[in-house]
């Protein structure tokens, strides 16, 4: 075979190898072939319903690295914070089901239906895609604070009013801290804020003495000796946080509350797109890379199917209408 002119004998023969695969797969049925794009009209969205730099937002930009080349498109993320997440959940529960617009929810997801008269229904006004993971909770101090043990916090409650910080008004985090203030018989002032990132900046700056947020938001500065962990939430001592007990081990057995990530689409998506979605997520957390990343943060991962964070979302929903009743928690 004469070989082009300008090209070397060995261009030559990869240029033909590439041709002899290239006809050899066409002829299996097994081209590669371009990705549909998940939404055909824009860049894929995903609406965070908190403040940019907290745990959802930090999440949302980790899994958006990796599922845009599974989507076959650009995936941004879109801080929508406000009113404990419902200002972002709204807006998603009003968009078209095209696959353009994705809610990566919080834990608020399934407490806000028991204390606000939302203007849409969690549960039928988005379509279930994957319960990520779950993170517990960390009630951490300022360095400055005297105190080295719950028992003497509460102990110091009793005499003098204490205030403590969290990233949403009526989120896990909040109402965990809530059942510890009942399991010692006091009550804290509670600074809810509009996400996790400004508290934490207020507590590594010592404006609150102290604040309970989830492990992903809290870790880091705890790590970097700006705040010390004086308890977690969880069922078992989470792997960041080795050496802080849990509630359950300071005598209170069966004590365990966790916030967590969950990915859902609205209503009117398609199951088609339900399952794509929850496909190229499973398959983005098969990443190596990525589970590490998100174990760094403090993400212990579930990766369930849709029917499970459906139930797993109805369960939470009827957990915290109990837990508002029982202790007549308000709206802040």
């Amino acid at each position: 075979m004469e070989t082009p002119r300008g090209m070397s004998v060995a261009h030559a023969a990869l240029a033909a190898k590439a041709c002899w695969i290239a006809l050899v797969l066409l002829a299996s049925g097994t081209a590669v072939r371009a990705v549909e794009p998940f939404c055909p009209e824009s860049a894929v969205k995903i609406v965070v319903p908190f403040a940019p730099g907290g745990p959802t937002d930090i999440s949302a930009r980790i899994l958006s690295e990796r599922l845009r080349d599974r989507l076959g498109q650009n995936v941004i993320v879109e801080a929508r914070g406000g009113a404990s997440g419902s200002i972002g959940t709204g807006y998603v529960a009003q968009q078209p089901g095209n696959g353009c617009t994705v809610l990566l929810a919080y834990d608020t997801h399934g407490v806000n239906p028991a204390l606000y008269a939302l203007p849409f229904d969690t549960v039928t006004a988005f379509k279930p895609v994957m319960l990520v993971g779950t993170i517990p909770n960390t009630l951490a101090l300022h360095v400055s604070q005297p105190w080295k043990t719950l028992d003497e916090l509460m102990a110091a409650a009793k005499k003098t009013e204490l205030v403590y910080a969290s990233g949403a008004s009526a989120g896990v985090a909040h109402f965990s801290m809530k059942l510890i203030e009942q399991l010692y018989g006091v009550e804290l002032q509670h600074v809810p804020y509009k996400g996790a990132a400004p508290a934490v900046q207020d507590l590594m700056g010592g404006h609150v003495p102290m604040m309970i947020g989830s492990v992903l938001a809290l870790a880091p500065t705890i790590k970097a000796g700006k705040a010390r962990a004086l308890v977690q939430t969880g069922a078992k001592r989470h792997p960041l946080l080795p050496d802080t007990p849990t509630v359950a081990e300071l005598g209170h057995p069966g004590f365990n509350t966790a916030s967590w990530i969950g990915i859902f689409l609205p209503a009117s998506a398609s199951d088609a797109l339900v399952t794509r979605l929850h496909d190229d997520l499973a398959a983005v957390l098969q990443d190596a890379a990525i589970r590490e990343r998100l174990a760094t943060i403090g993400v212990e991962l579930v990766v369930s199917s849709p029917a499970e964070l459906g139930t797993f979302v109805n369960a939470e929903i009827a957990r915290w209408t109990d837990v508002i009743k029982r202790y007549n928690i308000k709206p802040e």
